[in-house]
Formats: structure tokens, C-alpha cells, sequence
């Protein structure tokens, strides 16, 4: 899935990894178990393909809501052949029902948690969803960890929790969460991230006995600006616009730029991050057990449980212009005739009003607009966001380049070529 590094690409990989303590192929021990929860949506797709490829897994169980069918990768280049072979098996769960999530996520060594409430369409109002998915749904998955005496949780949140409207530029991992979140989907990402770290640490049920009892070890991950094959929200959201004539314009400046992600770059993050958790783990276990000889250099080594990180393809682009980039090929304009932001923001707002007054007449439901205040802020803001934390401590590198990216998704998007 990944494109191949070059020859200075490849020395910074080794060096990374060889920073973080990372093994890019751990052999398989015994029966490992890997359960990719949303498996069968966007990052999940990618997430289980990069699994597969790795072999670092003997079982990788997809947990949806949808029956798991294996994607097509019409853009990417073929796995690479592998000794071991994986085996990817699905399971239909609901994440809002505890005892399905249990059932689900028994007998894993680790759970990515990438299931969400996407905000898109009617989704991005629905609070209820929103917080009974992305908020319970996760204090299932940490639960069920805890019971189930899953010793890793590799959860994917998102770089929104840091966004309130204004601009971010280089911002790292010690920026607060947004006081006043975008949307529903960050408010409830942000609960969900805080459930996540907080629960690092917590103590494994049924699992060893006094010095080694056996905990629980968490990482959030932050991706910015997600992009790739099997995108159901990005692509087709701006095609649409574009065959009315929406996206020909541009909103304010258009020098605002942004942190985009290669989906596979993302996967890639959650597998090393996952590598990292696991030593730690083998080393708490081997000092538990007296292996105080090893102690003393091992300190040294960066811990990442209990924290969040930024993912990124560490390669800003232009709002505008990568929208450009996605559209043109398809064969729409790109966006090019600028419009003032104020009163656009100006405007957003009282549409947003009207809408709203509306829907307090008894038997009227107007739908909510994509002219939303929250919108024209995010296509003018400036979102730079430094993934340099997660170079460092996990040994992270972004090997699909943002121009090979836009090309695997545009040749995925094929379909909806302008005729």
C-alpha cells in the first residue's frame, strides 16, 4: 500500500525507528489478534490493509455494523507478497450496545478504535447520533478492553479537537482543547479522546497477579484532513458542488493553508504507534519480572501511553488549491473567482437564523444549510499542525507523498469523471 521510499527517505525511516525501538516486521507470536472497529468504513478500509500486509497479526477481525467485504485498491499498488498469511474475518456489532461490543472485541491483543459518526449530511446536526456513537460507543470500546483484558487501544480522533475557528499555525500537542468546538463531531471527539487517555493505565480485569497485574495502555491519534481511496465524505461532496458551479469560488484570500493526510499514511500511524505500546508493555513486563539490568537504559525511552498525538502528511498545502488538485483531473474547474469572507460570514449567519426560526413552527422541518457559518470558517481558516511528536516518538513517517495520494484518489474517483 505504501509507495516506495527513496533512498534518504529510506535512511530517516531507519533512523526514526530505530529512535522509537520500532521492528517493522514483528513476527507473529502465537495467536494475535487484531479488531479494527469501523473496519468497513474509510480509514478502517486502509487500516486493514495495512494490517494484512504487515503480518504482524495472525487474525484480523473487522467489528461494524456493516457485513465486512474485502475493497477493491484500484489505485494503490499491490501488497507486496508476505510469509505469513493473515486471516481477515468480519463481525457484524453495534457499537451503542455494550454487550455486543464485549462480544466483539473478545480475545484481541490490541483494538483500533476507528468507528465515528461521520459528519455528513443530516449526521452533523444529529447530536443524539453524535454522542451516542462517538461518546458511548468509545466508553464501550474502553470497557470492553478493561473485561475482555485487552492490553492496547489505539484510538483515532481527530486534529478538530484543537479547532475553534481560529487560525492554527505549527501548533503542537500542547494546544487545549477547543472552548467552543466546530460542530457536534468535535465536541463529541473531544469527549471521546479525554475517555480514551484517561483510562491509560486502568487495571486489566482477570489478568496476573500482584506484581504483574496487567494494565491497560492507550494512544490517541489526531489526523488532519483525511484523504484516499474509499473516501465517502471529501470527494463526493465536492463533485457534487462542483457540477452545480459552487466550488468554482473561493472563499476570502485563499492563501489559507492546511495539514492533509494521505488515509494510508494515517493506517501506517496507527500500526506504529500500536508497535510502540507493545514494547512498552514487554518492557514493564520483563522489569516486573526482574530484569532490572535492562532497567535503567529503558527509562530513557520516551513513553506514549496517555497521550495524543497529530498525524499529518507533514507537507501543508493550500485549501483551495488541493481542492483544485482533486477536481481538476475529474475534469471540474478549479476554483479561482474570490469572494469576501465577512460578508459571507455575515450572511451564513442569518441564513442560519432563518432556518433555525423556522423549525420552531410546529410541522415545519427545514434542513440545516452547507452555507453554515461553521463551514465559510473552516475554508478560510488557517490549519497548519506539527506531527513532530509522533516522528519522534513512535518513529511515524508519511511515505505516501500528497501528490501520490491525490493521484491514488483520483484514480479511484474515476467514476465520477465529468461527462
Amino acid at each position: 500500500m505504501l509507495k516506495a521510499l527513496s533512498s534518504p527517505r529510506k535512511k530517516r525511516a531507519a533512523a526514526a525507528a530505530a529512535a522509537a525501538g520500532e521492528a517493522d516486521d514483528a513476527p507473529l507470536n502465537g495467536n494475535r489478534v487484531a479488531v479494527v472497529t469501523g473496519g468497513s468504513g474509510f480509514l478502517g478500509r486502509h487500516l486493514v490493509r495495512a494490517l494484512e500486509e504487515s503480518g504482524r497479526y495472525s487474525e484480523v477481525v473487522v467489528f461494524d455494523v456493516r457485513p465486512w467485504q474485502a475493497p477493491e485498491w484500484p489505485a494503490a499498488p499491490k501488497a507486496p507478497k508476505s510469509s505469513s498469511k493473515t486471516r481477515t474475518r468480519g463481525v457484524v456489532g453495534d457499537l451503542t450496545d455494550p454487550t455486543s461490543v464485549i462480544n466483539g472485541l473478545r480475545g484481541a491483543s490490541v483494538v483500533f478504535h476507528c468507528a465515528t459518526a461521520a459528519p455528513a449530511a443530516s449526521n452533523a446536526a444529529n447530536r443524539g447520533l453524535m454522542t451516542r456513537v462517538n461518546v458511548d460507543g468509545t466508553r464501550n470500546v474502553v470497557e470492553a478492553c478493561i473485561s475482555n483484558a485487552i492490553p492496547r487501544l489505539v484510538f483515532t480522533s481527530s486534529a478538530s479537537v484543537v479547532f475553534d475557528g481560529r487560525d492554527l499555525s505549527g501548533v503542537d500537542e500542547s494546544a487545549p482543547y477547543a472552548t467552543r468546538p466546530m460542530d457536534y463531531y468535535a465536541a463529541t471527539k473531544i469527549e471521546a479522546e479525554r475517555i480514551v487517555l484517561a483510562a491509560n493505565g486502568a487495571e486489566l480485569k482477570g489478568k496476573g497477579k500482584g506484581k504483574m497485574k496487567k494494565l491497560l495502555r492507550t494512544v490517541a491519534l489526531r489526523p488532519s484532513g483525511i484523504f484516499g481511496e474509499h473516501d465517502a465524505l471529501l470527494v463526493p461532496t465536492i463533485v457534487e458542488k462542483a457540477k452545480v458551479g459552487k466550488m468554482k469560488f473561493i472563499i476570502g484570500s485563499g492563501r489559507n493553508v492546511m495539514d492533509w493526510t494521505y488515509a494510508g499514511n494515517v493506517a501506517a500511524a496507527h500500526l506504529a504507534a500500536d508497535g510502540k505500546l507493545e514494547r512498552e508493555e514487554n518492557e514493564a513486563s520483563e522489569e516486573s519480572g526482574g530484569a532490572g539490568g535492562r532497567k535503567a537504559a529503558r527509562s530513557k525511552n520516551i513513553t506514549i501511553a496517555g497521550k495524543p498525538y497529530f498525524v499529518t502528511n507533514d507537507d501543508p498545502r493550500s485549501f483551495w488549491g488541493f481542492m483544485g488538485d482533486l477536481l481538476e483531473p475529474l475534469g471540474y474547474e478549479r476554483p479561482r473567482i474570490r469572494l469576501p469572507f465577512w460578508p459571507l460570514y455575515a450572511i451564513s449567519w442569518l441564513v442560519a437564523t432563518v432556518v433555525a426560526l423556522l423549525n420552531l413552527v410546529p410541522g415545519l422541518s427545514v434542513p440545516s444549510s452547507d452555507f453554515s457559518p461553521m463551514r465559510i470558517t473552516i475554508s478560510a481558516a488557517e490549519r497548519r499542525l506539527s506531527c513532530g511528536a509522533a516522528k519522534r516518538d513512535f518513529g511515524y513517517v508519511p511515505s505516501v507523498s500528497v501528490e501520490e495520494g491525490v493521484k491514488r484518489t483520483v484514480a479511484a474517483f474515476a467514476h465520477l469523471k465529468k461527462k
